[in-house]
């Protein structure tokens, strides 16, 4: 099962939809991966071509929607 088919699992099951997802990823993805992304992640961050801190502010702006 590719990341892919865990978000569409997550989305398609009612209890789990609002789990949060951030897409860490080493692929080069695709403008249409990124449309099947788009919507269902809360953000897409490629291995290597990010600070660690921009990872820490997109877990802290879930966290603080949730509470």
């Amino acid at each position: 099962m590719d990341g892919f088919a865990v978000l569409e699992t997550l989305r398609a099951n009612e209890h789990w939809r609002s789990i949060s997802v951030i897409v860490v990823t080493a692929k080069d993805l695709s403008r249409k991966e990124r449309k099947l992304l788009r919507g269902r992640a809360e953000g897409i961050l490629q291995k290597g071509a990010y600070r660690r801190q921009q990872l820490v502010d997109m877990v802290r702006k879930r966290l603080e929607a949730v509470e």
